[in-house]
């Protein structure tokens, strides 16, 4: 699992890297035409939440129900929730097929698409993302039979190809319909491949409507609903304030926001893959009620991801400026103030995420959806009065606190996961707050010093402060445990089986 997440996370990342030089060097005034791409884009994914709630619930409790031997009650879960899927994609697709006769390049301020071929971009991603529900429900199956590392890499081959043919319909200059309809045959594509190979490899694994009722449809719209809005609050923390900067500051900020985002948010994949590589096995864990099994992997990958936070967030955040310069040749582009921020919301961000997989994984979500959603929605409203007077940074405040917010909340939640005679130590996080207030405190000079620097000097610091703060690290959140067990894991693995 950790090698299946660590390789979809490095197909996202190459993703990040490819995709913007294509548009801004390929396209006229390459910089705004990517921004309003973007910008259509997100006013599409939100679509996705409608999916989320269902294949996450519907992922684990089959899980569950698997592990405990109630093979007919998961099948019966499974054809619910195929028959929820393709009703919302009926729907949601009749629903939006009026978009056609819709000003959406009005709407969004666009200059660089005609308002029709705005309109047509978005129904054509409508439909990418409702077909792109029944490839994630067949690819999420096999986590019920142990081998979700099979549906994970599916999905990240499908999203390799995808971003491939993005660069070649870029480089191509071809109109953002095409874009969008190379998406959507793409996915098509994968669900037959997808379809096929459940098929000859897990035949049990065969959604079939004829094992669930309507009835039972309603039984999973409740806790779907509540992963729904987690999905809901994902949207507005990525997808709104991109909306929002292109309606008030325009397309060129929405790229230098985009863009310095893409950059610690690669970085903070680096420690969700471990994050996300844990979560089938939190579920095992919980449908089985080991609860000391459960703490024990609480306890480790928390040393590791805490590890890795002030690593890659002060560690990115030095080298911002050569990453810019390397990578889409404007050094210009990097803001010592953005990019500082930016690495602090990366960090808290980085520690939420990993404590947020064990209430997701468990299927304990429901107070965490509401609170999340309303956190987010705050934080827009208020980002709208803070953009005109402070632009970019403006929302960046308000993000750090909502962040910071959700992330006690979370451990809160954390602790009430367990019973209660086995106790959540929060001693790690107090010694991760102290690391954070020093290293970023070493870091503030040089993130903002190093605008004039040479590029060598550059990155000699950032590499200088990089082995400091993980010296540091290493030692005050214990990682010796881990790295024993992880060599006894690697040992144990490489060993040839024995001779009957």
């Amino acid at each position: 699992m950790l090698a299946s997440f660590f390789t979809g996370q490095g197909v996202s990342i190459i993703g990040q890297l490819l995709v913007p030089p294509f548009f801004l060097r390929c396209y006229p005034q390459g910089l705004e035409v990517y921004g309003e791409w973007i910008s259509i884009s997100a006013a599409v994914t939100y679509l996705g939440t409608l999916n989320y709630g269902i294949q996450t619930y519907a992922g684990n409790q089959m899980t569950i129900l698997y592990n405990r031997g109630e093979i007919d009650s998961a099948k019966t879960l499974q054809a619910s929730a195929l028959r929820l899927l393709l009703l919302i994609i009926g729907v949601m697709d009749l629903a939006f097929a009026g978009l056609l006769l819709m000003p959406v390049g009005r709407w969004l301020s666009l200059t660089h698409v005609s308002s029709y071929a705005a309109s047509l971009t978005v129904y054509i991603l409508v439909l990418s993302v409702l077909t792109y529900m029944l490839l994630a429900l067949l690819a999420n199956s096999y986590m019920a039979i142990g081998r979700m590392h099979r549906g994970a890499n599916w999905l990240s081959l499908q999203r390799l190809v995808s971003t491939l043919l993005i660069c070649f319909c870029a480089w191509s200059q071809f109109s953002f319909p095409i874009l969008a309809l190379a998406q959507l045959v793409c996915t098509i594509g994968f669900i037959l491949l997808v379809f096929f190979d459940v098929r000859r490899t897990a035949p049990i694994l065969m959604p079939s409507l004829r094992h669930g009722t309507w009835r039972d449809v309603g039984k999973i719209l409740k806790p779907s609903a509540h992963f729904g809005l987690l999905a809901l609050s994902a949207f507005l923390t990525w997808q709104g304030p991109i909306l929002l900067i292109q309606k008030l500051l325009g397309p060129s900020s929405v790229s230098v926001f985009l863009l310095a985002r893409t950059i610690f948010a690669m970085g903070r994949q680096g420690l969700a893959f471990l994050s996300f590589s844990i979560g089938p096995e939190i579920t095992l864990l919980t449908g089985q009620r080991k609860w000391p099994q459960l703490l024990r992997l609480y306890d480790l990958s928390e040393r590791m991801v805490l590890l890795m936070v002030p690593i890659v967030s002060v560690g990115l955040l030095l080298l911002s400026q050569f990453l810019f310069a390397v990578w889409l040749h404007k050094r210009n582009l990097y803001d010592p103030a953005v990019c500082f921020m930016m690495a602090l919301i990366s960090a808290i961000m980085g520690i939420k995420e990993h404590k947020y997989q064990f209430q997701s994984s468990s299927n304990e979500h429901e107070s965490l959806s509401k609170f999340t959603l309303a956190v987010y929605t705050i934080m827009l409203v208020v980002s709208a009065f803070l953009l005109n007077p402070f632009g970019i940074l403006g929302f960046m405040y308000a993000w750090l606190i909502a962040e910071i917010v959700q992330t006690i909340y979370i451990l809160r939640l954390n602790v009430q996961l367990f019973p209660a005679g086995i106790k959540i130590s929060l001693a790690p996080i107090l010694r991760l707050v102290a690391v954070l207030v020093i290293t970023f405190g070493i870091a503030a000079w040089p993130a903002f010093a190093s605008v004039q620097w040479p590029l060598t000097t550059v990155v000699a610091v950032a590499v200088s402060v990089t082995l400091l703060v993980s010296f540091g690290s290493y030692y005050v959140f214990g990682l010796d445990d881990v790295r024993s067990l992880l060599i006894n894991k690697i040992k144990q693995r490489l060993e040839p089986p024995p001779i009957a």
